[in-house]
């Protein structure tokens, strides 16, 4: 992590959040609302970043922030719940009949206030909103900047007879993150109001490699970054600021960046910043606090906080992009740590890649290799070879080979008892003398004339659910650590 990261993350410590943020969102409860059940949001980081796939409530989220907050002064725009959540005809019921969602806020006593906005159904009104306290609020949706090329407004149609009545430069803050965003050595940057007739706007114009041009002659992104970065600069301090996909339309390298600047502006201009992004590389740039994926499941949405930039994108990709690659020695070692890992965490197993390479030299060797590539790569050996978590080379349960792990364990042979007739000791004896371990789940699937990998998953699931959480945890924690670095 950055120095920058670790700054904003001080700057969030409870002694100092106050001083620094004023009272900030801490907590959202949400529930009722589109596919938010019953959603706790707990946040850790100045910056918020929710991610995941499609259709998991992260512009709810966005939307019902900006509701947290009454205005500084009555010329600024207050947000409401009925602004984002529009009953017709064709939304009936877009929350429920009791729907709610409670804020809570950081006070200067260490202490949190709480409000909740809920809906009356009797008036069918949302109550509770008198009670919010007051900040500025800044929510920057998809649709907010459209370039001016597409808004065919009078700067448009008259661009020929527009006149400049000001015209002034960016501050050199201003000047230098767009062009770090951007990768454009732009020579100036300056904002200008135009006046046509009566009518009055603000148009960015800029000079590069000897050219000038205005918004009119600028992409999406291009334009897009300068109205925001513009508008972060001159928000009041302490803004609760909402932006909805700020990648959009931006190279890889302007995305990283951009989550760069974010850090920055919330540590200069102290500004709680949510966003949603299906970006990795803006979320790589924030804090591991930052981190919020949002999981679908059937009763709602789960929110798992904390993970790696690569362990969202391979969630976000449903497990095509691998978050980390774990070398094995065979299958059933595959087989035995995938239920391992399965039973501790369903969504780290989705984001990791394990791959059988051999024995237990070729992983050393294997795992040296690729570490020198940059890619994030873990070992998980057999028990009998011992691990090297310095080297990132760990080890499974037990003391034995994995074969004679399930042979031995006392859920696996009850198991194998109750469900196949198979006392393992007794067959042991009578057919695996003088046998490869590597052959004995072989020989026990023709006996039981079935097939073999489906025989070693159900010994590996039981085996693994047998396990003491104090074996496994540590493992997975090691494995988790290693997919951070």
């Amino acid at each position: 992590m950055s120095d920058q990261r670790n700054r904003l993350q001080k700057m969030f410590d409870f002694r100092n959040r106050f001083s620094n943020f004023g009272d900030v969102l801490i907590r959202l409860h949400v529930k009722g609302f589109r596919c938010h059940t019953n959603t706790l949001i707990e946040i850790n980081s100045p910056i918020t970043a929710f991610c995941g796939l499609n259709g998991t409530g992260k512009s709810t989220l966005l939307q019902l922030a900006a509701a947290a907050y009454r205005p500084l002064t009555r010329q600024e725009r207050p947000y409401y719940l009925r602004d984002f959540f529009v009953v017709g005809t064709l939304d009936p019921m877009p929350f429920t009949r009791d729907a709610s969602v409670e804020y809570k806020y950081w006070q200067h006593d260490r202490n949190l206030k709480t409000v909740t906005l809920s809906r009356n159904d009797i008036t069918r009104r949302w109550q509770g909103y008198s009670r919010r306290p007051q900040r500025n609020v800044f929510f920057a949706g998809v649709g907010l900047y459209i370039p001016k090329i597409e808004q065919r407004d009078f700067f448009f149609r008259h661009a020929s007879k527009l006149v400049v009545r000001d015209s002034s430069s960016v501050t050199d803050r201003i000047k230098l993150w767009t062009c770090r965003i951007l990768g454009h050595s732009y020579e100036s940057i300056s904002t200008n109001i135009v006046i046509y007739s009566e009518r009055e706007g603000n148009v960015v114009t800029v000079q590069r490699s000897g050219a000038t041009y205005s918004e009119a002659h600028m992409g999406y992104g291009e334009g897009r970054t300068q109205y925001l970065i513009n508008t972060l600069e001159i928000l009041p301090e302490k803004s609760l600021v909402l932006i909805e996909e700020p990648e959009t339309s931006l190279h890889p390298s302007a995305q990283h960046e951009l989550g760069k600047y974010l850090v920055d502006v919330a540590c200069e201009r102290k500004h709680q910043i949510m966003i949603t992004t299906h970006s990795e590389f803006i979320l790589e740039a924030l804090p591991s606090q930052s981190r919020i994926y949002l999981k679908k499941v059937d009763d709602g949405v789960y929110p798992i906080a904390g993970l790696t930039a690569l362990q969202a994108k391979s969630l976000m990709t449903e497990g095509h992009v691998k978050a980390l690659h774990i070398l094995v020695e065979d299958n059933c070692a595959k087989t035995i740590l995938s239920e391992i890992i399965r039973r501790i965490d369903p969504d780290f197993l989705r984001s990791v890649g394990i791959y059988p390479v051999g024995d237990a030299d070729t992983i050393v060797r294997t795992i040296r290799t690729l570490k020198s590539t940059g890619l994030p790569v873990a070992a998980v050996r057999d028990a009998d070879k011992g691990g090297q978590p310095s080297e990132n080379i760990f080890k499974l349960p037990g003391s034995l080979p994995p074969e004679k792990e399930l042979f031995s364990n006392i859920a696996v042979k009850k198991y194998m008892l109750s469900m196949y007739g198979v006392n393992l000791d007794d067959f042991k004896v009578s057919h695996l003398e003088g046998v490869d371990h590597h052959e004995w789940f072989q020989r026990l699937s023709n006996y039981l004339n079935m097939d073999e990998a489906a025989l070693v998953s159900e010994a590996a699931r039981i085996y693994a659910r047998s396990l003491s959480e104090v074996d496994i945890v540590t493992l997975i924690a090691g494995l988790k650590e290693v997919s951070r670095r």
